[in-house]
């Protein structure tokens, strides 16, 4: 089965040299594989019925469910068309690092050039989407919420970066108290910004840092979003459009995800 190597060399398992995994079961190798046998899991039947499928098919159906969640966006539509065309598989894995604890799913998007890898794990339901809206703001921009029906947890190789809903109030409250103990207060350009205003979505693990929803910045409809350094105890710069990617600022949610699947968003 042709696939990204990082990906084989990431889930490793006992019996290899320093194993990740109790166990992994990548279920599309599995062809005489049964829903009954797999349901224990605590597997979705959308993604099981996905791994019964030919490769091809499941880079397919994974980019038409892409592209509805989102709607038509000439430039981010185009771009993750670019992302699907340069897959070679959509895995469906499950997997686990002990015996004790439960199995995760994930989807594994393996990049054809054998670059990189993208793992998500299993939407948010509406259960959690109605707490998470209660519990942190309804204002949140629409295409966050569409992509969290699509993951709700997602990133690059090792690192789930965009965090699960669960994990944003605990984020939230790392931010502001890496704010209470710096000695500089937080600015945006000339104006100060209450920590308060922030809606981390995106931690850069090693640092504290996190990509965030500004409630104080609406370029368009909806909140932008903005880096979070706190190493320095800042956010982007905004004063100057032309450069907002440059500094970390999007205008929506859509083209900082469309930034990082390109391997252009770079924290700094």
């Amino acid at each position: 089965m042709k696939m990204n190597s990082q990906i084989r060399d990431f889930f490793r398992v006992e019996g290899n040299h320093d194993p990740h995994f109790k166990e992994v079961r990548f279920l599309s190798e599995e062809e005489n594989l049964s829903w009954e046998e797999i349901e224990r899991t605590g597997l979705s039947r959308s993604w099981f019925e996905l791994s019964r499928v030919s490769m091809e098919d499941r880079v397919e159906f994974s980019r038409e469910f892409w592209l509805s969640q989102f709607g038509f966006h000439p430039k981010a539509t185009a771009i993750l068309d670019d992302f699907f065309d340069r897959l070679d598989d959509v895995a469906v894995v499950v997997c686990r690092q002990t015996e004790e604890e439960p199995w995760r799913a994930e989807l594994v998007y393996s990049l054809g050039d054998n670059s990189c890898f993208f793992r998500g794990l299993p939407p948010a339901d509406d259960e959690e989407i109605d707490w998470a809206k209660k519990m942190l703001s309804k204002n949140l921009p629409h295409d966050y919420w569409a992509f969290l029906q699509l993951h709700n947890g997602f990133g690059k190789l090792t690192e789930l970066g965009l965090l699960p809903l669960e994990e944003i109030e605990d984020a939230q409250n790392r931010l502001i108290n890496a704010c209470l103990g710096s000695d500089k207060l937080l600015r945006m350009g000339d104006a100060w910004l209450s920590p308060d205003s922030l809606f981390p979505f995106y931690e850069e693990y090693g640092v504290g840092s996190f990509q965030c929803f500004n409630a104080e910045w609406y370029p368009g409809s909806e909140m932008g979003n903005v880096y979070f350094s706190s190493i320095e105890t800042t956010v982007s710069d905004i004063s100057d459009r032309k450069v907002w990617s440059e500094n970390l600022a999007y205008p929506t949610f859509l083209e900082w995800l469309t930034a990082f699947l390109e391997g252009m968003y770079r924290s700094s």
